[in-house]
Formats: structure tokens, sequence, C-alpha cells
């Protein structure tokens, strides 16, 4: 018995697991209409260098842009969110510029934006490309990205899980003797 030679009526596992109604038994209906090449929605978050000089930031954002305008993508948002401090310390950096694009693009332009960005190690400090799904592009092309909340009053740390020796879990600490 041969692998390719299929008896009538015989189905391979994946045809039947994904053949959707009225597709019964053809799975490449499934995969191309899933996975079709194509204009993708993303949002790019890039950290820039704040001590790097404003033209140099303003010289990335717009090398960024070009390079997806170039590949046949749109950008819906420049959302530049201005300074701020990071969680943590970034190349001994204690704050940094953070601007938010919203585009859509194909998969070659967007990557070609990332290894440039990982080059310019001196102006972005960090960038993060997060793939959106239809949905999450539709509500991003209508208010761009929103600015994070922080609902904590000006100077207070977050919370940690409660002060120590004044409870928790497991009731009050005890002395040790």
């Amino acid at each position: 018995c041969r692998h390719d030679a299929r008896a009538p009526g015989h189905t391979r596992w994946y045809s039947v697991a994904l053949a959707g109604p009225g597709n019964r038994g053809d799975a490449t209906n499934f995969f191309r209409n899933r996975w079709r090449p194509g204009i993708t929605p993303y949002e790019i978050m890039i950290i820039l260098n704040p001590d790097a000089d404003e033209e140099r930031q303003q010289e990335m954002l717009e090398r960024v842009q070009g390079i997806l305008r170039e590949g046949g993508g749109t950008i819906d948002h420049v959302d530049d969110w201005g300074r701020r401090k990071l969680a943590y310390a970034m190349d001994k950096k204690a704050d940094g510029r953070y601007v938010v694009l919203t585009c859509s693009a194909e998969v070659a332009p967007v990557a070609e934006a990332e290894r440039i960005m990982g080059i310019n190690k001196d102006v972005v400090i960090r960038h993060q490309v997060i793939r959106h799904s239809r949905v999450e592009a539709e509500r991003a092309k209508a208010t761009g990205a929103p600015l994070p909340n922080d609902d904590r009053p000006e100077g207070e740390r977050p919370s940690r899980g409660g002060e120590r020796g004044r409870g928790g879990p497991r009731g009050p600490r005890r002395a040790r003797v």
C-alpha cells in the first residue's frame, strides 16, 4: 500500500478535522482563506533614546514609516506618548520616548523595519511589533493606541503584596526567639 494512494471515499484526518460546513473533505480552502499572504494590521511600539538628538529620533521614525510605505503599507496613526519612565533601566537609561505606530503592511517591510531598528541601538532602546486581529485593527484605526493608565497618586509605588510583617495570607509574622 503506497502512502499517496487513497481508496475511494478515503479522506485524510486533517481534511475532516479542518473542513468547515459546505467544505467537507477539502482542507485546501481552509488553509487558503485562513493564512493568505497580504496586508496585515500591526502596532509597532518604539522606545527611543531620550538622550539622542531630536533630529536623529525623527529621522528614525521617518525611515521606519518610509520602509512601510514603500512596501505597499499604510500608516494609520502615529501616537507620540512623549518621555516616560521605564519599568526598569535599559541600557543604563531610566526613561525613554515612547512612539506607537498603527499600520497595515506586508510581512517583508515590517521585518526590514525591525532589522533597521535593531541596528540603530544608539537611537532605539527597544521596539516591539504586535500583529493585530481584524477587530483590534478596526479599533486601532478609529482611535489609535490608547495611553497607559496610572491610577496611583504621584510618587506612590505599586503594591508588592502588602507591608512586611503586617499580615498576609498566613497571618501576622511571629517574633523570632
